[in-house]
């Protein structure tokens, strides 16, 4: 009985020892993970204090590092990765070449190798402020034990038995306990709009608003407004924004990029856009000029010619007097011209069928033609057509027209339209270093200047304007900046929320939800009155009565004819 009790005991502590061993974890982590490869990192080339050779499984592919190689593993690798890092008395050379290889890569699952004398608690208080937080420990003298820790909501080193453990990398994302996610708004329509309420307190709107609450409450997070560190005028400085985020003091800010990853990293794109040219509408032509505008007299022209020339070739054939004469001024200045500009006339007592036929259809033209003239008049008195049209930068020079644009904007201006170009017409664009000013004038549709603007923000400034008489601004199809233009939501480099966010990201957008949001924006910033209807007043009224001014060539036109005609009858 004794025998069959130390067999069992000796038996149990085998199996015990095989199940904690390397190779049994890395089975286990294997079929937990899917894993492909196995990155090892120790501090030589030649000196290994953690494994042997043996304990490793040669069904995975190996990286074999050591602490002086460096390299930017990121899409050179499957993502299927567990970093394998033997952490000795070297331990700073180590946790440095470790982040080095695995930049943009914080997500990859990590076991350390440690010796007794490591103190766990730094180094995975390290690894949180390196934004790893797939950390496993493993002793190499004693391996009952494997450590991992919690960052949120606060830092916890946390000990199981190894072999009790059914899940070696718990999700560290998946439910942060209240724990804050910071942001900073920008106060960019319709994106993010800062405003006050009735007690005077900051508050905020705007899809993006809607979006990173949403994001938040996902997570079983807060969502922490860093009011502190936006200005009174609700615009934060570029620069300042880059520094409060590499130093970790902000998440996500509010605004949507198109910034190089350096020093963001960008979220799958958000929204594909293009960014253009609104202009004021160019001012109306005079009713004094519409008459000139009058279209297709060139033609008609000609038809009384061909018609006076019939008509008095029927005459003289039937006479005898010829058969063909170019002579017509007679009958052209007396009952063509008459008939075209629809007043009476005498017609001869006997005709035949043919000059009968001729002058029906004498007639008819001059129906269709002052029917043609007088509709054609009254469309252009009601709808007047433009004096012009900007087309180019040139016709943008020749009228003396500007566009406003900011500092900031300047850079990707450059490479939109190259340096060649901008070089070339800069004289038509203004260079504003306030944000804020230029945001206030393009608002409220300060008609000086042309903006730049995308088509998110377009829609809005077109409802903006769809209670005046006429809208004061159209979108250039001529002048564009980007045709086709990628936005993504910047984010901190390594940050420990990116795959997190990304799959958020997509399951809105698959969902409609992010649609929405951008939809409702309209109705909400009209309820906060941060984008009211604007008035009547600013534009010109399309219509009004006829004045002298408006009949000057018409007068112009009478008064030569008149003297033409008392000059004739004198000679």
């Amino acid at each position: 009985r004794h025998k069959i009790s130390i067999y069992f005991i000796l038996t149990l502590s085998l199996a015990v020892t095989q199940n904690v061993s390397l190779v049994g974890i890395l089975t286990s982590v294997r079929r937990e993970l899917s894993l492909r490869s196995i990155l090892l990192l120790k501090s030589g080339a030649e000196s290994n204090t953690c494994w042997q050779r043996n304990e490793l499984d040669l069904s995975f592919a190996y990286l074999s590092f050591n602490g002086n190689q460096s390299i930017y593993l990121k899409d050179s690798v499957n993502t299927e990765l567990l970093a394998l890092v033997c952490l000795d008395s070297e331990g700073k050379d180590i946790m440095k070449a470790l982040c080095e290889n695995l930049m943009d890569m914080r997500g990859t699952h990590i076991l350390f190798m440690v010796s007794l004398k490591t103190n766990i608690s730094a180094l995975f208080q390290e690894c949180r402020s390196s934004q790893m937080l797939n950390v496993l420990a493993l002793s190499g003298q004693n391996k009952e034990f494997i450590y991992s820790y919690r960052a949120f909501p606060h830092f916890k080193v946390v000990r199981r038995q190894t072999n009790q453990v059914r899940r070696f990398f718990e999700p560290q994302v998946e439910n942060l306990q209240g724990y804050p996610i910071t942001t900073i708004p920008y106060n960019l329509l319709p994106r993010s709009v800062i405003y006050r309420d009735k007690e005077g307190r900051r508050q905020m709107t705007g899809y993006l608003t809607h979006f990173y609450r949403n994001f938040a409450n996902s997570l079983n997070a807060t969502l922490l407004v860093r009011w502190d560190l936006v200005p009174e005028d609700g615009t934060p400085n570029h620069n300042v924004i880059l520094k409060l985020i590499t130093d970790g003091l902000v998440d996500f800010p509010m605004v949507l990029t198109t910034l190089p990853p350096e020093p963001f990293y960008p979220s799958h794109v958000v929204e594909i856009s293009s960014w253009f040219l609104m202009l004021p509408f160019e001012p109306y032509m005079p009713p004094s000029s519409l008459y000139f505008n009058l279209k297709g007299w060139q033609y008609f022209l000609g038809l009384m010619i061909v018609l006076a020339l019939l008509l008095v070739n029927a005459y003289r054939l039937e006479s005898g007097q010829g058969y063909f004469t170019l002579r017509c001024g007679d009958i052209f200045g007396d009952q063509v011209l008459r008939a075209f500009l629809g007043q009476s006339f005498v017609m001869p007592s006997s005709l035949s069928h043919c000059r009968v036929q001729l002058y029906s259809l004498l007639m008819m033209a001059g129906l269709i033609v002052s029917t043609f003239y007088s509709v054609n008049l009254a469309t252009l008195l009601v709808h007047p057509p433009a004096a012009y049209r900007i087309l180019s930068y040139e016709d943008l020079r020749r009228t003396h027209g500007k566009i406003l644009i900011t500092q900031q904007e300047l850079p990707t201006l450059n490479e939109s339209i190259g340096w060649e170009v901008l070089e070339k017409y800069l004289d038509t664009f203004e260079v504003i270093p306030s944000l804020v000013e230029f945001l206030e004038k393009r608002n409220e549709l300060n008609t000086s200047y042309g903006y730049p603007v995308t088509n998110t923000l377009w829609p809005l400034l077109e409802l903006k304007q769809i209670k005046m008489p006429r809208p004061v601004f159209r979108k250039s199809k001529e002048i564009s900046f980007l045709e086709f233009m990628l936005l993504t939501l910047p984010m901190a480099r390594n940050s420990v929320y990116r795959d997190a966010f990304n799959r958020y990201l997509s399951h809105t957008q698959e969902g409609g939800l992010y649609d929405l949001w951008f939809r409702r924006s309209y109705h909400e910033l009209i309820a906060i009155g941060m984008l009211n209807y604007s008035g009547t007043d600013v534009a010109e009224p399309p219509y009004h009565d006829l004045n002298w001014e408006d009949l000057l060539y018409v007068w112009i036109a009478y008064m030569a004819g008149t003297a033409i005609s008392l000059f004739t009858l004198q000679l």
